[in-house]
């Protein structure tokens, strides 16, 4: 599943996200996805404020993962995206990022770094660890630091398959603590997904509009929309007053592929769509 932590802004996001508690599911394992694929997003500029200075955004986004089950998965990610217009003038984003997430969901290594105009303006790194039932983190940039959070987050995987998990058990709701290492690395955030009903496998599949042609989306299906809240608060209650710091909402399917992105930052909004999409060999697991 894709998550794209640049630029965001602190405005709100207009209007209500509906958060329901959900009913506890254990802490997935990484099982069957993601399916190691690389593939590759046209990304357009949806809509936007005049408050956000761009009349226009144009762009390409490769996702890659790798691996297997019980060794752990690899991902690597780079979005490129030109945003035009304003008093500021054309802006080039860059945004990297390499991340292994064991397949017990021990361990898990992130690095990312973001340029503005070939300038760095983000650059994080780290390891986090399940320790004693908690999760520590030892952050090498942008600062040597170490974090520990008691109430232990999921990992992306984690959170791909306890997503999965709820879609399959047709739970419309799901609100998870999760820990991706973005911004600085020094805290988790609330993921609240709403799950809508499922897709038929074999649809929307190649014949759908503007999709490429690929075995890897016939497969069962599920419109998801995400509202990410950063974590600063320690009142439970305060979550249902706050706005999601971003918001974003793909087709995902059940081998954890996505398509028909949509990423919400307030002041503007980028869409994604898949434009090509390659299985790539997967490593058997060796017990």
């Amino acid at each position: 599943m894709l998550r794209i932590p640049f630029a965001r802004p602190l405005a709100g996001i207009a209007g209500l996200f509906l958060l329901t508690a959900a009913t506890p599911l254990p802490a997935p394992q990484q099982e069957t996805a993601p399916v190691p694929h690389r593939a590759v997003y046209d990304i357009r500029l949806a809509e936007s404020t005049d408050a956000s200075g761009i009349d226009d955004a144009r762009g390409r986004m490769v996702f890659e993962v790798s691996g297997n089950a019980c060794e752990g998965f690899s991902m690597t990610q780079r979005l490129v995206v030109n945003l035009i217009g304003g008093e500021e003038g054309d802006r080039l984003l860059d945004f990297r990022v390499s991340t292994f997430e064991g397949g017990d969901g021990q361990l898990y290594r992130f690095a990312s770094r973001t340029y503005l105009n070939d300038r760095i303006i983000e650059d994080v790194e780290g390891v986090a660890r399940r320790e004693d039932g908690r999760v520590v983190v030892d952050l090498s940039m942008p600062h040597a630091k170490t974090v520990e959070f008691k109430k232990p987050p999921l990992f992306p995987g984690q959170h791909l398959n306890a997503l999965l998990t709820a879609a399959r058990a047709d739970q419309r709701f799901l609100s998870s603590t999760i820990y991706e290492g973005s911004g600085t690395g020094e805290r988790t955030d609330t993921a609240s997904a709403i799950i809508g009903l499922p897709g038929k496998a074999g649809g929307p599949g190649p014949d759908a509009p503007g999709a490429p042609q690929s075995p890897l989306m016939h497969g069962m299906h599920w419109p998801v929309s995400i509202a990410y809240f950063n974590e600063e608060s320690e009142d439970p209650d305060a979550l249902g007053e706050e706005v999601p710091a971003y918001q974003m909402s793909f087709t995902l399917y059940e081998n954890g592929v996505t398509r028909n992105l949509v990423m919400d930052y307030g002041d503007y909004v980028l869409s994604g769509e898949l434009q090509g999409i390659e299985e790539l060999a997967t490593t058997p697991c060796s017990h």
